[in-house]
């Protein structure tokens, strides 16, 4: 069960950025969660994320769980998205769906012999452009040129970013790309599971924006839920494949089904980071279909009053044994004194 870490205050504000540069349709994407915003400090940072990816055709959604660590009660996140999206909270039922549609296959072993326990300067400031509130998601839409000036209004509303960070912010920039700034305040520090934030845009292409992840100083884990007609992968600007398909197939759980026909399960471990995450990952169809379900092993242990059967059995063949071996001496014995007995008369 996810733990609810938004019981205080999510604060999310989508900054629109390329007004001075051509509005480039890239790949849509959420982060590996390499751009943490914690105030002063706040130590943070995200170890696992999943997100489901969908796509129509014009507009993509991504569906976001984070497993966040924070020492501070505040803290906030970086999203970059192609254009400016439409923020709302997930559902975490879905994530529920997901866990059952992909769970593996359960083959039962049985032990009969085991079980026993043995114990910088600012720039041009963005510009407002709406304000939205959903309850517990305050969304505000940004439009910003200037990578200083957006690192200065972030950092004038709480958003602590990491000099690694802000430096990769005017890649996003140039393409003209957008960020979704999400600002999570509570009274406890994070340790845990988020609930699923939901953000929606418009894309000519589907990708999963890990390029702020280069400045994670720990290792990142990645699990998208891809969804499409035949199995997806995820790739690097390079064409280097990114993670391991962990299930595939077609979609059965009836809550799924308005995202697609078939599932892609891609996780994808990055022990270094700055070194591994090279840029964006493109999200593609591979034009079939491999359906995969993993298979975990479970050893149902047999046992007869905690004792394994098998060593139960041992040694009630062992007894059996020892008296078929005695009846048999037994009988050799007896039928030498006949013969003795028969000798002397």
């Amino acid at each position: 069960m996810r733990t609810r870490l938004l019981a205080g205050v999510l604060a999310t504000a989508v900054l629109s950025a390329g007004l001075t540069a051509a509005g480039i349709a890239l790949p849509a994407a959420a982060c590996a969660c390499g751009a943490p915003t914690p105030p002063a400090g706040t130590v943070v940072s995200v170890g696992e994320e999943h997100a489901l990816v969908s796509y129509d055709g014009t507009t993509e959604r991504i569906d976001l769980v984070l497993d966040m660590l924070a020492d501070g009660a505040d803290t906030g996140l970086v999203l970059p998205t192609p254009t400016p999206a439409t923020v709302s909270l997930g559902d975490a039922k879905i994530f529920d769906a997901l866990d059952t549609q992909t769970a593996p296959e359960v083959e039962v072993v049985e032990d009969w012999w085991g079980g026993m326990s043995d114990g910088a300067s600012a720039g041009a400031p963005p510009e407002v452009l709406s304000e939205v509130d959903l309850g517990p998601v305050q969304a505000v839409t940004l439009a910003a040129s200037d990578a200083a000036g957006l690192q200065a209004w972030l950092t004038a509303n709480g958003y602590g970013i990491d000099p690694a960070v802000q430096s990769l912010f005017a890649d996003y920039i140039a393409r003209g790309w957008s960020f979704a700034a999400l600002k999570l305040t509570g009274e406890e520090p994070l340790d845990g599971t988020l609930d699923p934030v939901r953000f929606e845009f418009a894309t000519s292409e589907v990708v999963y924006p890990l390029l702020l992840s280069q400045a994670a100083q720990t290792p990142q884990t990645v699990r998208l839920y891809l969804f499409g007609d035949d199995t997806m992968q995820a790739a690097f600007p390079d064409g280097t494949v990114a993670g391991d398909v962990t299930w595939a197939g077609p979609v059965t759980q009836a809550v799924l089904k308005q995202f697609g026909a078939y599932l892609t399960v891609v996780e994808a471990y990055f022990p270094d980071p700055a070194g591994q995450i090279t840029g964006d990952l493109t999200i593609t169809s591979t034009g079939a279909r491999a359906d995969y379900t993993p298979v975990v092993t479970r050893t149902k242990y047999v046992q007869i009053g905690g004792v394994p059967v098998g060593l139960a059995l041992a040694v009630v063949g062992t007894i059996f044994g020892l008296m078929v071996l005695l009846v048999v001496l037994g009988g050799i014995v007896h039928r030498r004194g006949e013969r003795r007995r028969r000798v002397r008369y």
